[in-house]
């Protein structure tokens, strides 16, 4: 039946629904719009990334989508019960923990793509630029009087050691972490895909899965996390845990947090979680990801591999190397040195592998069969990101025990068969014996391994548990080098000891890296000497540390030991502080604070587990001092140190012994000299170590410009002398007036060794390097030389020429008469050295004398330079040796280069051929550049200038025709047929050039 258009009831009835549907779809819109309109104006700008066709209706719809997602997910977790995560490995796992037997039939493999699709894609803000103000609370540190790993997961992990944040709607644009979540606790498992039968494809890639627990420090509803090149499949925030009594030992319902977006921000590498709600203050919380990353096949950093060939096969391990910034691009973390926790270690691998990391492993369990091995490692004490390690490898150890800890080193099965991991493993316990009885703080995890990798950029790390290093620095064969011992002891020595200095007590933020580096590198030292009598307590310090960085360091540098925390937040900056001043200067500074008998104990027991700052030093320091009457200072520790590690260069004091005056002033090099910097005012508080007349004097200080000191006055006696810094503990350089320059001279012609090696040796470079700059004239430095021939300690003549031979005297001497005039002066003095020395050589005896044999090349270079006929004898034998395939004499490896040189430079073109074969075959594995270095020694004109053709050709030297040529142009010989050879080939050059 149709309509009935004259029934009025039957009108208005029809008329009143459809009013009623349309008001009510209205105000349905209006409502929907509305809340949207309110959210949008209440969330910040995302980032925009320019490459991104994602549009803003898009945008809208994909939040939509998120929040109802996050409201269902949210429904179905308040009817789940689950466990709080528990502390201690015994501890049953909470319900959102993973089961590895019920991973997939394919497994890790076979995961899906962790794709950064969607919300993670977000672009980038431009940023406003860093916080300038960033202050560290001075608040103190937990006062730990004994070393345990068991602490509780509730530990102050402080927001006070890291910057206070202004409020800001935008924390992603700041460099250092927000201080309103920190970490409590890592639960993760890494799963390294590498299997022995696809080596190629599967060392790609790795996926993980991780739960943080987090405090909440403030009121929240951003929470930032240090992340670098990994993807994302999704991230959950569950809590707040429950609390109270009984929270640990029951299961109790709990919440979760609803993330309405996640996003990467990759200029300060941070991933962002955007909450609904505001997470509480006090409360804990469980940040869960499951990511995926890639293995790094170059760069040895991040999770990185290595392709090696043992026992006839091409083999690969991954291992870590995650120091400054790295641990961020293998798990989502709280990237920073301050933001300590505890880890519980999972890592998932093929059965064929082994796998290691920071602590014991405390069960294996298979998954999916046998195709999968799951490794869990025993809850780690707390501690920096930046100190976990990971290795996956098929490796064969060694082992011993110490003091009831196992000592393993693992290695290469070929190296491990063939011993070479013998002597790391002689060195390891007692250096963690000698370090602990020093310290008085025992070691506290329950193992300690090192391991070797065939290539590793960082040549070791210190990560705590499982030591790094470069095969180099680790592992001594039977032809190696002896010296080679010394560099395997220093370094084995350097990275035990940051087990204490940066492990277990490590810097707040990377501006006090000197902190632990420092530290490292005085015990590297002290253990030295203690653990190897051979080396020469003074004589070793002085070479291998103090002289290699002060040759470098003046007053305009403007590197500072110590520096202003709101520097140093790019990774790259913080990479940039791990130089010689970092190693090299602060351990002769530490050096300077130790004579004094000051135990660091106090230091470290307060500060275990925890972080600290360079006034937490000078503080503990000075309260040791305060409870003893034997050692004086002229001040405040503070007020002395702080000169040293936040002036940039060092003093050089000038000794009048006339009056007895002596004066200080920051060492400037000649250009800067005479203009006024704002560091020419610059004092030091300058301990004084010194001795007169062959009797050792007490210390002095000078705390001021200048200063007279009777005591150091001289008479006209010869017999009277007097010479400062003795033992060379203090790093400064020391100048004399003529008169004190002369009686110097004096005593060495008269009785040498009344001056110890050392002070010899420091005598010789002040005096050069004050010569180069124009405090003195060169005649006073010459005048010192008048005595070498009586000089019987290699050392001291290794300095000397060093000096000699690579500066201006040669370089400039213009004037040939007077150049081959010195060659025969100096010549005459090394001789007698000569002798001693080539009958070592002859009769194998340098075997245990490691201080001359990094002396040796130096002076056996310089005896073949000058002519002396035995040298080059000697290098003709070794080098017939070589070429027929007899055996060599044992100690030639020490001076190779030098042979290959001067056997080329005094052979024929046979000689010449013989070495580009092997550089051809590289025979001499690793030692290609000094080939090519070797080859420019000839002296044949024609030689040279074939050698520089060979050079144009890609496949005769590929790569290496500007080193040849400049080396070639170095040589007296070689300089005009470069010449030659350029002018007439500069096209071929041209071209060359053009294609590299």
């Amino acid at each position: 039946m149709g309509v009935t258009y004259n029934s009025g009831f039957y009108l208005s009835r029809k008329v009143v629904f459809l009013t009623v549907v349309v008001l009510s779809a209205l105000l349905l819109a209006v409502a929907v719009l509305s809340s949207f309109y309110v959210r949008c104006s209440h969330t910040p700008s995302q980032p925009t990334e320019k490459s991104s066709t994602v549009t803003r209706d898009a945008l809208a719809v994909q939040s939509v989508a998120l929040k109802q997602q996050a409201e269902e997910e949210e429904k179905e977790t308040k009817t789940s019960i689950i466990r709080a995560p528990g502390t201690r490995p015994s501890a049953t796992r909470p319900s959102w923990s993973w089961d590895h037997t019920s991973l997939s039939a394919s497994g890790p493999l076979d995961q899906p793509s962790l794709s950064t699709s969607g919300a993670l894609n977000q672009p980038s803000l431009s940023t406003s630029g860093p916080l300038n103000h960033i202050n560290l609370s001075t608040s103190g540190p937990l006062d730990h009087t004994t070393l345990s790993t068991s602490e509780p997961w509730d530990h102050p992990t402080p927001a006070t050691s890291r910057p206070q944040l202004q409020s800001t709607s935008e924390p992603w644009k700041y460099p250092r972490l927000p201080s309103d979540v920190v970490p409590l606790h890592y639960d993760l498992e890494l799963w390294v895909h590498l299997q022995p039968d696809q080596v190629e494809q599967s060392s790609k890639s790795f996926s993980g899965r991780l739960n943080i627990t987090v405090k909440c420090v403030s009121p929240t509803t951003w929470v930032l996390i240090h992340s670098l090149r990994l993807d994302y499949q999704g991230a959950t925030v569950l809590g707040p845990l429950p609390e109270g009594p009984g929270a640990d030992g029951e299961q109790r319902p709990m919440g979760q947090v609803a993330v309405n977006n996640l996003w990467k921000f990759p200029e300060k590498e941070y991933l962002v979680m955007e909450l609904r709600d505001t997470l509480k203050p006090g409360r804990h919380y469980v940040l869960q990801f499951d990511f995926s990353g890639l293995v790094n096949q170059t760069h040895r950093d991040g999770l990185f591999r290595n392709l090696y060939s043992d026992q006839r096969k091409i083999r690969a391990l991954i291992a870590s190397q995650l120091e400054p910034t790295n641990a961020r691009t293998i798990f989502p973390c709280f990237d920073e040195p301050a933001m300590k926790a505890t880890f519980n270690i999972t890592i998932v691998h093929h059965p064929t592998y082994v796998a290691l990391s920071n602590m014991p492993a405390q069960g294996k369990e298979c998954a999916n069969g046998s195709k999968w091995i799951v490794t869990s490692f025993e809850t780690t004490p707390l501690m920096s990101t930046y100190i976990t390690a990971f290795a996956v490898c098929d490796y064969n150890y060694v082992n011993g025990t110490e003091k009831g800890k196992e000592v393993r080193i693992w290695a290469r099965k070929d190296a491990i068969a063939e011993g070479e991991a013998d002597f790391a493993l002689t060195l390891a316990g007692p250096i963690f014996s000698k370090l602990e009885d020093v310290l008085n703080v025992s070691y506290p995890l329950p193992k300690i391994d090192l391991i070797g990798f065939p290539v590793f950029n960082s040549q070791a790390m210190e990560n705590w548990g499982l030591i790094t290093f470069d095969d180099f620095v680790l592992m001594h064969g039977e032809d190696d080098y002896p010296e080679k011992k010394t560099i395997i002891l220093c370094t084995v020595a350097h990275e035990i000891a940051h087990q204490w200095f940066g492990d277990l007590v490590t810097m707040k933020w990377w501006n006090d890296i000197w902190l632990n580096e420092g530290f490292a590198s005085y015990f590297e030292y002290y253990v030295t000497k203690n653990i190897d009598p051979q080396i020469l307590k003074n004589e070793f310090f002085y070479y291998s540390y103090m002289r290699t960085v002060i040759k470098e360091d003046h007053g305009t540098m403007y590197r500072t030991v110590s520096t202003e925390v709101k520097n140093y937040t790019e990774t790259k900056e913080i990479s940039e502080l791990f130089d010689l001043y970092i190693y090299k200067k602060v351990s002769g500074i530490i050096y300077l604070i130790l004579l004094s008998s000051i135990s660091p104990q106090s230091y470290l027991k307060t500060f275990a587990f925890s972080n600290s700052e360079q006034d937490d030093l000078w503080n503990h320091f000075q309260m040791v001092l305060d409870n003893q009457t034997e050692v004086l200072l002229p001040a405040s520790l503070k007020s002395i140190m702080d000169k040293w590690t936040h002036q940039s260069g060092f003093p050089v004091i000038t000794l009048d012994v006339s009056t007895g005056m002596v004066n200080q002033k920051p060492f400037f090099l000649a250009n800067y000299k005479n203009q006024m910097t704002p560091f020419h005012n610059n004092t030091w508080t300058i301990p004084i170590t010194w001795i007169k007349n062959g009797i050792v004097q007490p210390l002095v200080w000078l705390d001021k410009s200048s200063k007279v000191f009777p005591e150091m006055q001289l008479s006209d006696s010869e017999h009277d002398w007097v010479t400062l810094n003795l033992n060379t503990t203090g790093y400064y350089m020391v100048n004399y007036d003529q008169l004190g320059w002369k009686k110097i001279n004096l005593l060495l012609e008269k009785d040498p060794k009344a001056i110890p090696a050392t002070d010899r040796m420091k005598l010789f470079d002040d005096a050069f390097r004050l010569s180069q700059h124009d405090y003195i004239e060169i005649e006073t430095v010459l005048e010192l030389t008048k005595y070498l021939a009586k000089e019987e300690e290699i050392i001291v003549w290794n300095t000397v020429l060093k000096n000699l031979l690579n500066s201006d005297i040669f370089v400039n001497l213009n004037n040939h008469d007077i150049y081959s005039l010195f060659k025969k002066y100096l010549l005459k003095r090394l001789t007698p050295m000569w002798h001693i020395y080539s009958t070592k050589i002859r009769e194998n005896k340098l075997q245990d004398d490691i201080m001359s044999i990094t002396s040796l090349r130096n002076v056996f270079r310089a005896a073949c330079w000058l002519g002396l006929e035995d040298c080059l004898q000697l290098s003709r034998e070794i080098f017939s040796k070589w070429m027929n395939h007899s055996e060599t004499i044992k100690n030639s490896n020490l001076i190779k280069y030098e042979v290959m040189c001067y056997g080329v430079a005094m052979g024929s073109d046979r000689e010449w051929d013989f070495l580009l074969s092997a550089y051809e075959t590289d025979a001499l594995e690793g030692n290609r550049d000094a080939v090519i270095n070797s080859m420019c020694c000839s002296k044949d004109p024609w030689i040279l200038y074939r050698f520089m053709e060979y050079a144009l050709d890609a496949k005769l030297v590929p790569s290496e025709s500007p080193k040849i040529i400049e080396n070639v142009a170095n040589t007296e010989v070689g300089r005009l047929v470069a010449k030659d050879f350029l002018i007439n080939n500069w096209q071929a050059l041209y071209g060359v050039q053009s294609m590299g």
